[in-house]
């Protein structure tokens, strides 16, 4: 029997993880709006899968019984979904996507949520901080998902970009989707998932879970902050010493913070660096944006940072000098 999954924000990101898992399976669901959505149900998803300038494959899926293209879930008969993707961009207001996806969980449903920025469940599986602290400051509803034990983390390391509404470019695949449990009881159902991904990109195993996460979302922002300080693409960024030593002292901050806190690095600064770059015609998504003339994510991403600095008493100074400076200019 297939499985039901939910591309929650089918942008270049989601609509290649869900062509993936359609293959394995997996009865998709995208969904996504406007232009994007139009585009689907006329002409179907197109996607173009490239090895930096080497093309690799061309996607392209139509609407039938395993690919159901929505533009709302209100609408939408009840249904209960094996897996949830949240894909969404951080912009968008994750209560309100708990709220929306709230009836179409069953108790077997596992949610698949973002890390780009660090995410509501980092701080309490820690045991870090006084769990009344942050629970206080904690909606209700990811609560409830955490009590549930229905969260499980994936990060995204993968260069892309919307061409026109409907068709995206995956430019350069770094380690693709590496997913893991949160909470052990999910384990053997996260290894089965993560399996259907690596028959069609990576997947790699994660040790840690916490060290993932919390490296994908510090360096999410050091690269798309310098990116946008600079206004230059990868490749340009990489023949810009300044650039390459500021995003090196970020990343060593965020080291000395996980260093605190007992935290394992399991992957170095510069070895980072260097899996981001090796996209050498990707022009970060935050850039992208700016000069799509698209509102841009950084002021929220660093606002999770300001959030983490509170919580747990720990000031990222050379993070906060440069986001300084970037504002100034």
């Amino acid at each position: 029997m297939s499985k039901k999954s939910l591309i929650f924000g089918s942008g270049v990101m989601g609509s290649y993880l869900g062509s993936c898992l359609k293959k394995t399976n997996h009865q998709v669901y995208f969904l996504s709006r406007g232009k994007n959505f139009q585009s689907f149900k006329k002409k179907g998803l197109i996607i173009h899968v490239n090895n930096n300038k080497k093309k690799i494959s061309k996607i392209k899926l139509k609407a039938n019984k395993n690919v159901i293209f929505l533009n709302s879930l209100n609408n939408f008969k009840i249904l209960k979904f094996d897996f949830i993707f949240i894909t969404c961009s951080i912009n968008e207001n994750l209560t309100n996507v708990f709220r929306k996806i709230e009836k179409f969980i069953s108790d077997k449903t596992l949610i698949i949520t973002p890390c780009t920025s660090i995410p509501f469940w980092w701080y309490l599986g820690q045991n870090l901080i006084s769990k009344k602290k942050f629970e206080n400051r904690l909606n209700r509803i990811f609560l409830k998902n955490i009590k549930r034990e229905n969260i499980v983390a994936m990060t995204m390391w993968l260069s892309g970009k919307k061409i026109k509404p409907g068709e995206f470019e995956i430019s350069h695949i770094q380690r693709g989707y590496p997913i893991k449990e949160v909470f052990k009881k999910n384990k053997s159902i996260v290894n089965m998932l993560r399996l259907d991904l690596k028959k069609n990109t990576k997947s790699p195993l994660i040790k840690d879970i916490y060290f993932e996460s919390f490296s994908k979302s510090i360096n999410s922002l050091a690269f798309n902050l310098i990116a946008l300080k600079y206004n230059q693409n990868n490749f340009e960024l990489k023949k810009n010493k300044k650039a390459i030593q500021e995003i090196t002292s970020i990343l060593k901050e965020g080291d000395l913070f996980l260093k605190k806190f007992k935290i394992k690095i399991l992957q170095t600064s510069k070895s980072r660096i260097i899996q981001t770059l090796k996209s050498s015609k990707h022009i970060m998504s935050m850039l992208n944006a700016k000069r799509q003339g698209k509102k841009n994510e950084l002021s929220k991403l660093y606002r999770n940072f300001k959030l983490t600095e509170d919580l747990y008493n720990f000031k990222f100074k050379n993070l906060n000098k440069i986001y300084k400076e970037y504002n100034n200019n």
